[in-house]
């Protein structure tokens, strides 16, 4: 399987932090205004610079990971999946979501206006493509965490069950998803909810196989 570089490691711990602090900066940057979904925030000021630089980060960072290469009969490696999960999220920032039904009255004036901040529009075409990006990259950071995290785990352990529990909420939260979009439902921030949970989900797992909870421990143990 390959040894880890100290750099992977902090990488790990850089992911998870900007997974976790992602659905919880946002919404306190908009006056603790919880909208349609995490998407949406790109057109506000102040959360849409953090949704651009985090995401944007978050990206390179998942490009930059190699972890372990390919292992016995898996059909692909942790720096193929990153890769393709990094641009993902690069996409999901070049092509935002729209700006209808957001729930918001100032991003409705905005819509109204037609004067979008930098990609910005209202167009149903590029709404699906940015749906399929993000889509995408969180189907493939609830693979990595039931998957990849979970090799060489041992059997019933406390990292084994907490790195299959992240996968199957990420897909979860999606499925949950493609139920409410099939029904055109109409739950009032159901989307933001179920992306927030994904989100910090993947977050969790990546903190801790970067090794976060040994470091805690280690600061208890030699104060």
């Amino acid at each position: 399987m390959g040894h880890l570089k100290p750099s992977d490691y902090r990488i790990r711990k850089l992911i998870g932090i900007l997974g976790i602090s992602f659905p919880i900066a946002l919404p306190l940057l908009a006056n603790s205004n919880i909208i349609s979904s995490i998407s949406h925030y790109y057109y506000l000021t102040a959360p849409s610079l953090y949704f651009i630089i985090v995401l944007s980060s978050l990206a390179l960072f998942l490009i930059s990971y190699k972890g372990y290469s390919k292992d016995g009969d898996e059909l692909i490696n942790d720096d193929w999946l990153t890769n393709l999960a990094g641009v993902m999220a690069l996409l999901v920032v070049l092509i935002p979501t729209s700006c209808d039904e957001s729930g918001s009255l100032a991003i409705d004036r905005i819509c109204a206006s037609e004067n979008y901040p930098l990609f910005g529009h209202n167009v149903p075409i590029i709404n699906k493509y940015h749906f399929i990006a993000a889509g995408v990259f969180i189907f493939l950071m609830g693979w990595m965490s039931f998957f990849k995290f979970s090799r060489g785990e041992a059997k019933g352990s406390f990292r084994l069950i907490l790195f299959k529990t992240c996968g199957i909420l990420v897909w979860s939260a999606i499925l949950c998803l493609a139920i409410y979009f099939y029904f055109d439902g109409n739950i009032e921030n159901l989307v933001f909810w179920m992306e927030a949970l994904a989100i910090m989900s993947f977050g969790i797992s990546w903190l801790i196989k970067g090794e976060a909870m040994e470091d805690i421990l280690g600061l208890f143990k030699n104060p």
